[in-house]
């Protein structure tokens, strides 16, 4: 007769279960990269602003990613008043390191993005209506200029040296 050694058995059972669970959480963990399955709990408006003639909204979003091994980015969407931002890669900026951010419509069709410090992974500085209503650009579309204001007039993520500021 062939007696199980339970002992073995449950160091066996063991070590699959602690490797189930770290294969979950690992996976759980690399969900931020596609920004449509985000769900809202990962996005938090962080500002919006209506343009001077009340047609559009700046709106700054952080993102949060990647659970615990993953990171803050912040995206600024131009979007129809009162619209939520899209869960898409249809952002104007994105910044994975940022402080003393602040939206200003400086006048129709001018929208500044001033930062202190801001480490920008991604920047366009035209935006087009055509782009919520998902087609291409017509005669007519409202058009606006994006620029980044940035408050330093010198470096604003890396230091004279070549290092990295701290952010405050």
């Amino acid at each position: 007769m062939n007696i199980l050694n339970t002992e073995k058995y449950r160091l066996g059972a063991n070590v699959v279960t602690f490797c189930v669970i770290l294969s979950l959480g690992l996976l759980a963990g690399c969900r931020g990269g596609n920004r449509s399955a985000v769900d809202g709990s990962d996005w938090v408006q962080v500002t919006r602003v209506t343009s001077p003639d009340g047609l559009f909204d700046a709106v700054m979003i952080q993102e949060t990613i990647g659970g615990s091994l993953g990171g803050i980015y912040w995206n600024v969407f131009i979007v129809t008043k009162g619209a939520p931002a899209p869960k898409n890669e249809d952002t104007i900026f994105e910044a994975a390191g940022l402080s003393g951010e602040k939206l200003i419509w400086k006048q129709n069709h001018l929208l500044e993005i001033h930062y202190e410090l801001a480490h920008i992974e991604r920047f366009r500085n035209l935006w087009g209506s055509n782009e919520v209503h998902g087609r291409r650009f017509e005669k007519g579309d409202y058009l606006a200029e994006v620029r980044l204001a940035p408050s330093s007039p010198d470096f604003s993520f890396v230091t004279p040296d070549g290092g990295i500021k701290q952010q405050q």
